[in-house]
C-alpha cells in the first residue's frame, strides 16, 4: 500500500487466538482477538471478555467450583468474537469499497435503510453488542 491510497478491508490485520486459555494462562480483549475499529465494538468485547473470565475465576477460586468451569471461558467468549471479527471485516470492506458505482449503490442503500426503525434497533443492538451480552 503506497501512502495516500485508501485501506482496502482485506488489507487490515483481523486476527483472532486460536485459544483463550493455556493452563493458568488466559487471553481476553484485544490480546484475544483483534478486528477494525469499525463499528466500535473492540471495548465492549473485551469488557465483556474479562467480565465472563472474572466471574468463573470468582467461582473456581472463592466458591469452590471446579477447574474445568474455567474452560467455558473460551466456548462461551471465542464465537462472540469471531462474530465480531467477521462483522467488523464485512463493515470495513463495505465502507472501503474503491469502486465509485458500488459506492453510490451503498450510499443509496443506507439512506434507504435509516427509514425502517427495526434496522435502527438491530444496528444499534449489535453494535453495542447488547444482543450478545445476555448469551455469556
Amino acid at each position: 500500500m503506497r501512502a495516500g491510497e485508501p485501506v482496502r478491508g482485506d488489507q487490515l490485520g483481523h486476527r483472532l487466538a486460536d485459544h483463550y486459555r493455556a493452563g493458568r494462562l488466559f487471553l481476553a480483549g484485544d490480546a484475544a482477538h483483534v478486528h477494525s475499529p469499525a463499528g466500535g465494538q473492540g471495548m465492549n468485547t473485551g469488557i465483556q471478555d474479562a467480565l465472563n473470565l472474572a466471574g468463573k475465576l470468582t467461582a473456581v477460586l472463592r466458591d469452590g467450583a471446579p477447574e474445568t468451569v474455567l474452560d467455558e471461558y473460551e466456548a462461551e467468549r471465542r464465537p462472540v468474537a469471531e462474530e465480531v471479527v467477521a462483522f467488523t471485516h464485512k463493515m470495513t470492506k463495505i465502507a472501503t469499497v474503491g469502486n465509485s458505482p458500488l459506492r453510490v449503490l451503498r450510499n443509496t442503500a443506507l439512506r434507504a435503510l435509516d427509514w425502517i426503525p427495526a434496522v435502527h434497533h438491530t444496528m444499534a443492538m449489535n453494535l453495542s453488542e447488547l444482543a450478545t451480552a445476555d448469551r455469556h
